[in-house]
């Protein structure tokens, strides 16, 4: 299927490994210029030999200057942004009591400060040029909340909440703003998660997945590409009356039913 996406222009954030890398190099392939910010300049040193043809970047999103100064940039660089998939941001462990505030800080700037600065970069670019297409990452526990993932279940309900708010605000712009729901994806941040609140040292991910992988109707974990596959959906036009949605991408995992 042609999604039509070539020459169009992506942004991707917290694009330098994981889930982030492949939604880079998966609209890359479907012929996107692809621009990819990070923290890290060693690691998008190493991303731009992978993805061919991107442009990297670092920044922090938890800083509305830089968020800026990236966006400007890549219009500078390419003469517009089509695509804007926010996936900066991880999993914040621990109970209540067990998560600091300046923690609980840091990880709110980057899921829900780092969005909305990204997001008011980018739209009156997006609107000047008759629209574009906004994507945010956002992890399972915003669905399903956990006492032992307390900090992750209120940043991605905000992000949640923010997804249908913006799409809302941004749809007759014909910047469609959406959402995808990973969980039970192999990716670098699988490696550090426990299992019922019990950390299972020198066990693999493969040895805890014979019991995580029953939990997933389709039996298995998904990988990154998954995540990339509905993402380059929603970035084309095939998803063009998608607005406000959050899409799961979890081989069945989420038990919710909205």
């Amino acid at each position: 299927m042609d999604l039509g996406l070539t020459d169009k222009v992506a942004l991707v954030t917290g694009g330098s490994s994981g889930i982030g890398l492949a939604i880079a190099a998966k609209l890359a392939a479907e012929g996107c210029k692809v621009a990819i910010a990070s923290r890290q300049q060693a690691k998008l040193d190493a991303v731009a030999a992978e993805v061919p043809g991107a442009r990297v970047f670092a920044a922090d999103v938890r800083d509305p200057a830089q968020v800026a100064r990236v966006v400007n940039q890549v219009i500078a660089d390419f003469g517009r942004i089509d695509i804007v998939v926010s996936n900066a941001g991880t999993h914040l462990p621990g109970r209540m009591e067990d998560v600091e505030i300046e923690a609980l800080t840091r990880h709110l700037e980057t899921k829900v400060i780092g969005p909305w600065a990204l997001a008011k970069a980018v739209a009156p670019h997006m609107r000047r040029q008759g629209g574009g297409r906004f994507i945010v990452i956002i992890g399972q526990a915003g669905k399903v909340p956990q006492a032992n993932g307390i900090a992750s279940t209120i940043s991605n309900a905000a992000q949640h909440a923010f997804v249908k708010s913006l799409s809302d605000d941004l749809a007759r712009d014909k910047i469609l703003v959406n959402a995808v729901c990973p969980s039970r994806i192999k990716s670098p941040l699988t490696d550090g998660l426990t299992l019922y609140n019990e950390v299972f040292l020198g066990r693999s991910l493969e040895q805890q997945e014979s019991h995580w992988g029953a939990e997933v109707p389709l039996g298995r974990w998904g990988t990154p590409e998954d995540i990339a596959n509905a993402v380059a959906f929603l970035a084309s036009d095939r998803a063009g009356f998608i607005v406000g949605a959050n899409i799961d991408v979890d081989g069945g995992h989420q038990r919710s039913i909205f």
